[in-house]
């Protein structure tokens, strides 16, 4: 009986660690909807072999838009992405089954950027604004900034759908926009581009459920052996932009394609100590992006933003000890 009490222990102890010989990596596609610092701990993990060292080859995917990572992720063609909570929020309200299981920030870190000559809010009466795409974390950011600015995005702007921040940064540096949303920190580089920061929403304290890892439920149980394994290369990777500068730094222009250090280091400074060692999803920031989803669309008024996070897979994680092993090293 004691063997077999001894063998059994042993078992659940390998079920909870990665297999490591070298042999058994499983493939992942994992996508992001944005190119920020928070996006790259990914581009972090790749670089140090942190998905090997847990048995996974991951092939990482750039999808401008939350929208489309989210088609993406419901047709399969993902099986895990990095967004913010506006986009998962609004595919469940039409029926999808996304939730989030991480979250780096709990504040909306956007800046509006603006023409030189646009230096407050009421001359944006009248603007053209651009957005990624329509129900995007960019197009919730800007209508709620504008809110806070006291305009009302329905009436006193033009909001346009022009893509990802390179080419929102082009259309608004040709003039063929007034304005955009672009994540924050911008300030050196809207400096380098002549541009105005108009409005920080990190400065406002607005509550949002920032950039998140999320999944379609039902793929995230069926594979959550791959799924912990992500996991533990991602909060590895949290380590490492904690506790080494350079090689992150490093990591991050390269993931960014800034080749600006100073640039980098703006970024790295603003978001290093913002994101928690074991970055459970905030239901206060789930909420919020559900209370503002609910003034356009009435099925949000019914929903329990409980329903949208999990913290299951980063508990299982602490409870095992992975992360006190982690930070001990």
């Amino acid at each position: 009986m004691v063997m077999k009490k001894s063998v059994l222990a042993l078992v659940v102890l390998l079920s909870l660690e990665p297999i490591c010989d070298g042999y058994s990596q499983e493939q992942i596609r994992v996508g992001y909807g944005a190119v920020s610092i928070q996006s790259g701990l990914v581009w972090i993990a790749k670089l140090k072999g942190l998905f090997a060292k847990y048995s996974l080859s991951p092939e990482i995917v750039y999808i401008p838009g939350g929208s489309t990572n989210i088609q993406a992720l419901i047709s399969g063609n993902l099986e895990l992405t990095q967004l913010t909570g506006a986009p998962g929020v609004a595919a469940n309200l039409e029926g999808a089954d996304i939730v989030y299981i991480a979250l780096n920030l709990d504040k909306l870190n956007y800046q509006l950027v603006t023409r030189p000559e646009i230096k407050r809010a009421e001359q944006l009466k009248g603007a053209k604004l651009g957005i990624s795409r329509f129900g995007s974390s960019a197009d919730f950011g800007l209508r709620v900034i504008l809110k806070r600015l006291g305009l009302d995005p329905a009436k006193d702007v033009t909001i346009l759908q022009i893509g990802g921040e390179p080419e929102r940064a082009a259309a608004l540096k040709t003039g063929n926009i007034d304005g955009t949303v672009m994540n924050a920190p911008f300030g050196a580089e809207a400096e380098k581009q002549k541009l105005n920061v108009l409005a920080d929403s990190l400065k406002m304290g607005i509550p949002f459920f920032n950039t998140g890892l999320l999944g379609s439920r039902r793929i995230l149980e069926q594979r959550e052996r791959k799924v912990l394994n992500f996991l533990r290369a991602y909060l590895e990777a949290i380590k490492i932009l904690k506790t080494d500068r350079e090689f992150s730094i490093k990591a991050l222009s390269q993931f960014t394609r800034v080749k600006d250090l100073k640039i980098v280091e703006e970024g790295y400074d603003y978001f290093k100590d913002a994101i928690q060692a074991v970055p459970y999803p905030s239901l206060e920031a789930m909420q919020a992006v559900v209370m503002q989803m609910a003034e356009t669309n009435p099925k949000a008024k019914r929903v329990d933003a409980r329903s949208y996070i999990s913290n299951r897979y980063l508990k299982q994680l602490e409870d095992e000890g992975f992360v006190k092993r982690l930070w001990d090293k």
